[in-house]
């Protein structure tokens, strides 16, 4: 590679290797064979060079791009290379958490721009400009967070505009002696195009580099600032590390790019590798600068901690729609952490038998409580690049310990019913029938948040109300797809309750959401299981044996982000607003049962969980509840009486039944309440039934009323007897078993290289 470009100017490479791995125009859906580890490992390379250019060979005469293509390819097989070496190493290792280690460092080192930008800007924003962490960042850095995007922003808008104008030139030229013929064009005119060709396409150094004063003159920033910040970003050509081993280190070691996108020829000039100044490494370079300090502790304790937990718990109410009941409280938990029953609502002593704890958030949503914890804490550096004693240091201080903070929350309140708060006082929980738990991280941790199933396995997570782990950047930006929280609520079940975690892989945790969004998330569930725990389901057929076995296979996946980064780079990608790639994505469900669940949620106060039980249904299992809806209304209609009808919902999350009623024109509505009622409350308890949903429709096909019922079903004699005269069946139009919940077809996916950049 080396004696490919040996000649050559290294920043007329940098930018050649560029325009080679990254698209022309900005378009997520298309598909480009580049990778931005290329362009690193050709940049590591020349800086190991020592100089910009060592050679004597006149620019004019060298021809780099006559090497980019070569180049391309070598560098694709370096970067393949590492990822054989790194599953080898956690293949032979005995460590069970090396697999997953050699993981995390792959996708830290295959993957670029991990957050959105709207998101991360909103973010970064909160985090940084503001009284408390902008002196510090003036004094450690000489530079604030305003003054960073600034350069980043002006570098990328000199950029552009010089590719523009030279390709407006050039094709102005081109237009305007079209046809002439070519000896009668002016030298002059063909001296001009042909600069401006070469600039463009063939020795691009002049146009790609960027200097301090250029964007202070693009900025009206101060030049010193600019170079400050500059400077923080660089990296230079020195021959004191041999070529070769600054690409070895890259690849397995930590990879300077990263942290350091810039490179400078140590003359005022520089040019950009493969990200912008600040993307994905500003606050490990504000904390680095930060470590040891006095400083320190008080961003910590003031502005991150604070920060995540809003931005948490903001995100939390967008998608679940309720504002949260608690935030940044303190409540009482046993002093061994597990003897949950002795904090009950009869605790006479409260200080003898619990310590006051802190908790970052809890929202109630009807019938459902999410427990939230927070935390603000980096990976360290060490276990970025696969040190696994490290990664696993790091892991405990914050998966870990965030996960076991939300299941003791989560166990008091499923225990007792209640919390008792740090002033003495109750805090009645007695409604909630579901809790979940949600552990936020301020780091994007790729594979290591994905991994439910390889944490349990190595004792990090508990095998029971295990939390489901998250960034905060793609928290919020699942709070701004989904458009209702039992989505949300459906999302959560399926990552920590179901089969997902143990036999899905991914690198990223919005590919899981976004083939959840299509409905194709999903395991089929043991189905003798299932009739173990709901006697009253119906039978198993074999037929469900063979999908299950069928269903519960070790699944990866691959890229599924490509409608959400269109999506999310609306304002930046298209001119036309009505572009069909602008649409937002939607959960893949049946239209009139997203109207029903609308409707429902218009009646109703807080039923999340009815729309979280019917879009777990396949598709089938959807119209056959919104047949059994039209069977009864069309009889209503037809023959002027009260109808109704029954649909079982029996699945992984407990036992949920959908009463429908109809009511003809000539009945009023307070019997037909009074009769679906009654025939609610005997036949949930004929099927065991932990909740029953009631909707009753008038003639006209339109939700007249929705009963709710959630009171758990216990032994009941004078119910049994009723049951018996009124001669109930044990199934009454009752759901097939693929409706428990989504099934497909289709789950391999093709590994995934890289998502944004």
């Amino acid at each position: 590679m080396l004696k490919l470009v040996e000649d050559a100017d290294a920043f007329d490479v940098v930018e050649l290797m560029r325009m080679r791995e990254f698209p022309p125009v900005p378009d997520p859906n298309l598909q480009w064979d580049g990778a931005a580890l290329n362009v690193e490992i050709v940049a590591a390379m020349l800086l190991g060079r020592g100089a910009r250019k060592p050679t004597d060979t006149p620019r004019m005469d060298t021809r780099p791009h006559e090497a980019i293509s070569d180049l391309h390819s070598r560098a694709q097989r370096l970067g393949r290379l590492s990822i054989y070496r790194q599953q080898f190493e956690a293949h032979i290792s005995d460590d069970p958490l090396a697999p997953l280690a050699a993981e995390y460092q792959g996708a830290v080192l295959h993957i670029r721009n991990l957050q959105y930008d709207t998101i991360r800007e909103a973010h970064e924003r909160q985090l940084f400009d503001n009284a408390i962490v902008a002196p510090l960042m003036a004094e450690h850095l000489g530079y604030t967070y305003p003054d960073v995007i600034a350069v980043r922003n002006s570098m990328g808008q000199l950029g552009s505009s010089r590719m523009t104008r030279l390709r407006d030139d050039t094709g102005a030229i081109v237009m305007q002696h079209h046809g002439t013929p070519p000896d009668q064009i002016p030298d002059g005119v063909k001296q001009e195009f042909m600069a401006a060709m070469v600039s463009f396409m063939f020795l691009p150094a002049d146009r790609a580099i960027i200097t301090a004063e250029d964007i202070a003159a693009d900025t009206g920033a101060d030049v010193e600032v600019v170079r400050a910040v500059l400077e923080s970003y660089a990296q230079t050509f020195d021959n004191s590390i041999l070529p070769a081993r600054r690409v070895y280190d890259l690849l397995t070691s930590g990879n300077p790019f990263q942290i350091t996108p810039l490179v400078s020829d140590g003359a005022g000039n520089y040019v950009e590798t493969a990200t912008g100044v600040g993307l994905d490494s500003l606050r490990r370079i504000v904390e680095t600068a930060l470590a040891g300090t006095k400083q320190f502790h008080r961003y910590d304790q003031k502005v991150r901690q604070v920060v995540s937990e809003r931005l948490a718990t903001s995100s939390l109410e967008r998608v679940l729609r309720t504002p949260a009941r608690l935030t940044g409280f303190t409540y009482y938990a046993p002093n061994d952490n597990e003897t949950h029953t002795l904090l009950s609502r009869d605790c006479a002593s409260l200080k003898s038998v619990g310590k006051p704890v802190e908790g970052d958030g809890l929202f109630v949503v009807g019938d459902v409580a999410i427990c939230v914890e927070v935390k603000g804490k980096s990976m360290a550096s060490a276990a970025r690049r696969g040190d696994v004693r490290r990664l696993w240091s790091d892991l405990k201080a914050t998966i870990g310990d965030g996960c076991k903070q939300a299941a003791r929350l989560q166990a008091l309140i499923e225990t007792n019913a209640g919390l008792w708060l740090e002033d003495g006082s109750w805090l009645d929980l007695s409604e909630i029938r579901e809790v979940r738990s949600v552990v936020a991280l301020l780091d994007d941790i790729g594979p290591l948040g994905t991994s439910l199933g390889d944490h349990r396995k190595t004792g990090l997570l508990p095998a029971e109300r295990t939390p489901w782990v998250t960034s905060l950047h793609d928290l919020e930006t699942i709070a701004q797809v989904c458009d209702r929280p039992s989505e949300f609520l459906l999302y959560l079940r399926r990552r920590t309750d179901s089969d997902i975690a143990t036999y899905y892989k991914a690198s990223d945790e919005l590919d899981l959401f976004m083939l959840f969004m299509n409905a194709d998330l999903y395991v089929e569930p043991d189905p003798d299981k299932l009739r173990e725990e709901h006697p009253t389901s119906g039978r198993v057929a074999n037929r469900d044996r063979k999908e299950r076995v069928r269903s519960a296979i070790p699944t990866r996946v691959g890229e599924q982000c490509l409608r959400l980064n269109a999506w999310m780079a609306r304002d930046q990608t298209y001119d036309s607003a009505d572009d069909v790639h602008l649409l937002k994505p939607t959960y893949s469900a049946l239209p009139r049962v997203l109207q029903l669940i609308d409707v429902v949620d218009a009646h109703s106060n807080g039923m999340i969980r009815f729309g979280a039980d019917l879009l777990a249904l396949s598709g089938s299992g959807q119209q056959r509840l919104l047949n059994t809806i039209d069977k009864c209304i069309r009889r209503a209609r037809n023959d002027g009486r009260l109808h109704d009808g029954m649909f079982s919902l029996a699945g992984t999350w407990g036992h949920p039944t959908v009463f429908i009623g109809s009511r003809p024109r000539g009945i009023s509505l307070e019997p037909a309440r009074q009769r679906l009622q009654a025939y609610i409350h005997v036949k949930r308890h004929q099927m065991k039934s932990d909740r029953s949903y009631g909707l009753l429709f008038n003639e006209a096909g339109n939700l007249e009323l929705v009963v709710y019922n959630n009171h758990p079903v216990g032994e009941d004699a004078e119910l049994d007897a009723l049951v018996e005269d009124l001669g109930l069946r044990t199934m009454a139009y009752t759901s097939s078993p693929d409706s428990w919940s989504t099934r497909r077809t289709t789950r391999r996916r093709r590994s995934k290289k890289k998502r944004r950049k």
